[in-house]
C-alpha cells in the first residue's frame, strides 16, 4: 500500500524518553501537544507549497480544495495516515501513562472472554 509506504517514513522516537516535568502527567501532556504541534507545522507547511505550486501553475485554488469530495482510495489513505498520527500524538500519553490501566483492561477482557465463551 503506497499510503503506508509513505508514512512509514515518518515514525515515532524509540529507546528511552527524557522526562522534562517531575509530574508525568504534565509530562505526557506536554509531550503530545509538542507532538502535535510537529504534526501542524509539517501540514501547514505541505500545503503552502501546494497552494503556491498550483497557483503558480494557474491550476485551481482554495474553492476547489472546498468543493473536492474523496474518492475510495483517497478515503483508504487518510484513514490510514490518521491512524498513524494518532499514535504518534497520543502514544506519548498511553506510553507513559496507561500502561497498568492497559494491563488491567486486558486482564479484564481475558477474564470476559473465559466466561463468555462458549
Amino acid at each position: 500500500m503506497q499510503a503506508r509506504k509513505n508514512l512509514d517514513r515518518v515514525s515515532r522516537s524509540v529507546g528511552s524518553q527524557p522526562v522534562i516535568f517531575k509530574d508525568a502527567t504534565t509530562d505526557a501532556l506536554t509531550g503530545m501537544v509538542l507532538a502535535l504541534l510537529g504534526e501542524v507545522a509539517v501540514l501547514r507547511d505541505r500545503l503552502d507549497a501546494n497552494e503556491r505550486l498550483l497557483a503558480a501553475r494557474g491550476l485551481h485554488g482554495p474553492a476547489d480544495v472546498d468543493d473536492y469530495r474523496p474518492d475510495a482510495g483517497a478515503k483508504k489513505y487518510r484513514t490510514v495516515y490518521r491512524h498513524l498520527m494518532y499514535d504518534r500524538v497520543l502514544g506519548v500519553g498511553r506510553d507513559k501513562l496507561l500502561p497498568a490501566a492497559l494491563k488491567e483492561q486486558r486482564d479484564y477482557d481475558g477474564v470476559l472472554s473465559d466466561v463468555t465463551t462458549d
